[in-house]
């Protein structure tokens, strides 16, 4: 080694130990665990298509689907129902934690939550509780599902969460079509509705409820959109961020939008083209509602209390016989439904095999057993070949029922009858129909159980008012006795046979034409888990388990926490004066812009890049021995150069 080189050497040792000395090694973070691929995942927003648009958001006020598909989302009941391995209808607790009946059958206690808040953050205690059933029991509001709850004699709240429900009676139908009955039993908030018209107060369209999903927006004839429970009673979930309810008003629109991605899922699939989507990439199909016993048929206008748009055509019996036999229903099942299902007998489903009547009279395809009828009706063919003209009414954009109803037209010509056939949108029908009754034949259907009882709100006398369910107007004394009395029927064998007497005598006075007992199916795009796992009710029971595949393995709470953590720790280093904070920011900007676009999983790992990005001030030891090094590199360098003169 030269003298030359001694001198540089030194400087350049120095430079070397003060960059050791200066690097400072952040220590990774423990890598978060990787989960399987069925592991459920966060975040991601559900387009959720529907034919129709909601009439209310209060669950109290209506029973259509379209209103109670979103309402299920925002509220909360106190039990609702399962299917478990075996397929059977279970009980599964939700406000309620558990519950007991007396042996006598006249108290049911339920237990609830502590730890459950309103939208609003309210706490729910047993007082919404029963303020909710009390609104249920007041005779001057009639809300649709009044009768249900008819059997409580009164409600008392021993504690902020124990509630108990005394009863006139036992009754074998408060459980099954009371409490856990998809369309009865959700929850208000009486902080929000005490002392107000139900019927007008301004939160039937901007609700507060405790359900996994709060209420973002409505827009009429749109969408409703809803956003992510933060504070759901059950931890971890829900899974998605956001719902959003968009009316696409034909089946063909929403078919459409499935294939290409731009919806997730899509409330009922037409008959039709269930095999179709069945064998298409990237979507799952699946049966609905199975438990149920569904139903597919027409109401007939044959009422006239209270007055109003009667159809004295159609209160002639041997006339509504006479259609029925002129209507070819296997036909119109296999071409405009798919092939599913089978013709219907009764207004109860076969699949009710222990309240089902297999000898109810069958009204077979029969044109010159119609004609036959029509005439005895006294409604001869006129000169134009026709005997008179009645409405068929469908939902605008049901594909299926819109062919069935051509098909109806087509049948119905050859006998002498003409059709007319009207389309409206849901909102628009159901006003024509349950409150003015101007119709004459509509289509509806609905489940016959899980207990028949439910049907009370379609066929008994009481039940008729404008606005219910009861639009056929059916009202016969003897069918309402029996009723009557299987409401108070503990027995099951017992009660099965009073529902058989009533089929009996319905199924000839014909309030309804019986087309098809029915398979319904959903669809939803296969990136979307656990649609086809919701519970017994498909969409009405809660979407809180239903989980997006390209979502995060983080949950948004813990990406929020890290974000807060790395930030914290990012201003501690600002004030101890570290470099490269400013970048660490700027990164962890990144992290809540990934945060608030539901992306949690990127949202850690920007808010970990972030932590490693400072570096630290050089200890004050450090110094110290920089100062060392230069006075020796220093005194090192005056030696050689003091040198080098002498020499």
């Amino acid at each position: 080694m030269t003298p030359k080189s001694k001198p540089l050497l030194v400087i350049l040792s120095a430079i070397l130990i003060l960059s050791t000395l200066s690097g400072v090694a952040v220590a990774p973070m423990e890598p978060r665990e990787v989960s399987q691929a069925e592991t459920p995942r966060y975040g991601g927003t559900l387009v959720f298509l529907r034919i129709s648009d909601s009439s209310t958001l209060n669950p109290l006020l209506t029973i259509d689907d379209p209103s109670f598909l979103v309402a299920n989302q925002i509220f909360s009941s106190l039990i609702d129902r399962g299917i478990d391995e075996k397929g059977n209808l279970v009980y599964r607790p939700d406000l309620a934690e558990r519950w007991e009946i007396s042996p006598d059958g006249l108290t049911y206690t339920f237990y609830l939550r502590k730890n459950v808040k309103w939208h609003d953050g309210k706490p729910f205690t047993s007082a919404d509780v029963k303020f909710t059933f009390d609104l249920y029991l007041d005779p001057k509001l009639a809300l649709p599902q009044r009768p249900f709850f008819a059997v409580i004699d009164h409600i008392t709240t021993p504690d902020d969460y124990t509630v108990v429900f005394h009863l006139k009676e036992p009754s074998p139908i408060l459980m099954p079509l009371g409490f856990a009955f998809w369309r009865n039993h959700m929850i208000i908030p009486k902080h929000l509705y005490e002392g107000t018209d139900i019927w007008k107060n301004p939160y039937n369209e901007k609700p507060i409820g405790t359900g996994p999903f709060k209420f973002v927006e409505w827009v009429k004839g749109d969408r409703i959109v809803l956003e992510k429970n933060k504070d759901y009673y059950i931890k971890g979930l829900p899974y998605l961020d956001r719902i959003i309810y968009k009316v696409a008003p034909n089946t063909a629109t929403q078919i459409a939008a499935l294939e290409t991605g731009e919806a997730g899922a899509i409330n009922m699939v037409p008959e039709p083209e269930v095999k179709r989507l069945q064998g298409m990439e990237g979507i799952y199909v699946f049966p609905i509602f199975t438990a149920l016993g569904l139903t597919n048929y027409l109401g007939i206008n044959q009422g006239t209390s209270p007055a109003g748009n009667e159809n004295p055509i159609l209160m002639n019996k041997k006339v509504r016989h006479a259609i029925l036999h002129a209507i070819n229903r296997q036909e119109i099942i296999d071409l405009a439904l798919g092939g599913f299902g089978k013709v219907q007998h009764s207004w109860i489903s076969s699949a009710l095999k222990d309240f089902y009547e297999p000898n109810v009279p069958k009204y077979e395809y029969d044109p010159k057993k119609a004609e036959q009828l029509l005439d005895e009706a006294g409604y001869p063919r006129g000169p134009d070949g026709y005997r008179f003209e009645i409405r068929l009414y469908y939902t605008a954009g049901d594909t299926p029922r819109e062919r069935a109803s051509e098909i109806i037209k087509s049948q119905l010509d050859k006998v002498g009858i003409k059709v007319k056939l009207v389309s409206a949108d849901w909102p628009t029908l159901k006003e024509w129909i349950t409150v003015k009754y101007d119709f004459d034949l509509a289509w509806f259907g609905h489940a016959t159980g899980p207990d028949p009882d439910r049907l009370f709100v379609y066929y008994h006398s009481s039940a008729i008012a404008p606005g219910s369910w009861q639009f056929v107007r059916y009202n016969n004394s003897e069918v309402d006795k029996l009723w009557d009395e299987s409401r108070r029927t503990m027995d099951p064998v017992k009660r099965a046979e009073l529902f058989k007497k009533m089929q009996m005598i319905m199924m000839e006075d014909l309030p309804i034409i019986p087309i098809q007992e029915r398979v319904l199916f959903a669809a939803a795009r296969t990136e979307f888990r656990g649609l086809n796992e919701t519970g017994a009710y498909w969409y009405c029971n809660h979407f809180d388990r239903v989980w997006w595949t390209k979502g995060s393995l983080a949950t948004p709470e813990v990406a929020e926490a890290k974000i807060k953590e790395v930030e914290s720790k990012l201003k501690e280093y600002k004030a101890g004066n570290w470099g490269k904070v400013d970048e660490a920011l700027a990164k962890l900007e990144e992290a809540k812009k990934a945060l608030s676009e539901g992306r949690y999983d990127a949202a850690v790992s920007s808010a970990e890049a972030a932590l490693k990005i400072p570096t630290p001030p050089p200890p004050i030891g450090l110094y110290a021995a920089i100062a060392v090094v230069i006075i020796a590199v220093a005194g090192a360098a005056g030696y050689f150069l003091m040198r080098r003169r002498k020499m």
